[in-house]
């Protein structure tokens, strides 16, 4: 695990993980997927079923959620 300003982060996240971390629900994960919705982060495809998110997408896709005040 790598500590970032969104905490510890392993290499790569479940999307569990990535729900527990966002809020966002395991479902509108999956559903961007399925989607290839340009609003979620880039995922990793291991194989058929197995996906995950680099820690480096997220914290990329995170930054680019930032709006100003």
């Amino acid at each position: 695990m790598i500590r970032t300003a969104f905490g510890d982060l392993p290499e790569y996240l479940t999307r569990k993980e990535l729900a527990s971390l966002t809020g966002i629900s395991v479902a509108t994960f999956a559903r961007w997927a399925v989607e290839k919705n340009p609003d979620g982060p880039r995922m990793t495809k291991f194989s058929g079923t197995l996906v995950r998110y680099a820690r480096t997408d997220v914290i990329a896709w995170l930054e680019s959620r930032k709006v100003s005040a």
